[in-house]
Parts: structure tokens; sequence; C-alpha cells
């Protein structure tokens, strides 16, 4: 089946910067995992890559800040991407600066979850505090006939 693929997928959400709705975007995921049949060693690992990022992102800025995640989830064939935008709300001091020195950090903070992707990327966005894409090549439960 996973040869034949038909459907793919882009799927676009946001959630404010807090833990309590981050089970909303791992139930979300769980849905795409289901609908695309992938396997539980592939569904364990980007579910653990994508809960660790956000809770990282959450922990570094946002203790006593709120902010938005803009999250947007593109399956094409044997690959998923999972692009993550993060970014203050009502923050007096936005300006370019701070931004930039934040890059670093950034990437620092997702070195463990660099590992269990097959790829990120980084970019710089102003007004952001973090931007990046992890993408993850994954296996499906074949159906039987």
């Amino acid at each position: 089946m996973a040869n034949n693929r038909q459907d793919d997928l882009s799927f676009y959400m946001r959630i404010p910067a807090s833990k309590c709705f981050t089970n909303n975007v791992l139930l979300t995921l769980e849905g795409i995992c289901d609908h695309f049949s992938f396997t539980e060693s592939s569904r364990d690992r980007i579910k653990k890559a994508l809960d660790t990022a956000l809770s990282n992102s959450i922990d570094t800025f946002y203790k006593n800040n709120r902010g938005l995640f803009d999250l947007h989830f593109s399956v094409y064939k044997n690959k998923l991407m999972i692009s993550i935008e993060d970014y203050l709300l009502n923050h007096k001091d936005e300006i370019e600066e701070p931004i930039k020195s934040n890059c670093e950090s950034v990437r620092n903070m997702l070195k463990t979850v660099e590992e269990l992707t097959d790829g990120m990327s980084f970019s710089e966005k102003l007004g952001r505090n973090a931007c990046y894409s992890m993408s993850f090549n994954v296996s499906f439960i074949e159906n039987e006939v």
C-alpha cells in the first residue's frame, strides 16, 4: 500500500505556548499517524521529538511570557514534515537583536530532538523565537488483503 499511496496531507494548527495544549498537538499527530498507518516505532519517535521540541521551547521562552505556536504538518509519500514557529505575544522588547541571539540557543535547545529526526532545518524570522522544520522518513503498516 505504501508504494501506491495516493493521499497526501497538509495541515496547519495554532496553539497557545503552554504545556496544557501540547496534548492537543500530540492527539492531532496520533490522528495523522492512524490515517496513514505509520508503524509504532515511527509514531513513538515522531511523538517524542515533537513533544520534546514543544516542551523545551515552552521551558526556554514562555515560563513568564505568553506566546503561540504555529505548526504545519505535511505528509508526502513516505515523509512527514513538521514545521514549527513560535513567537511572543505582547512583548515590549521584541526587537531584531534579541531574536538573532536566540538562534544559537534554539539550536542548542533542540540538539536532543535533532537526533530523533531524519533532518532538521532552522531559519531566522523576525518576530519569532524559533522557526524550524523536522522531517521524518516513516514506515507504514502493510494492510493484509
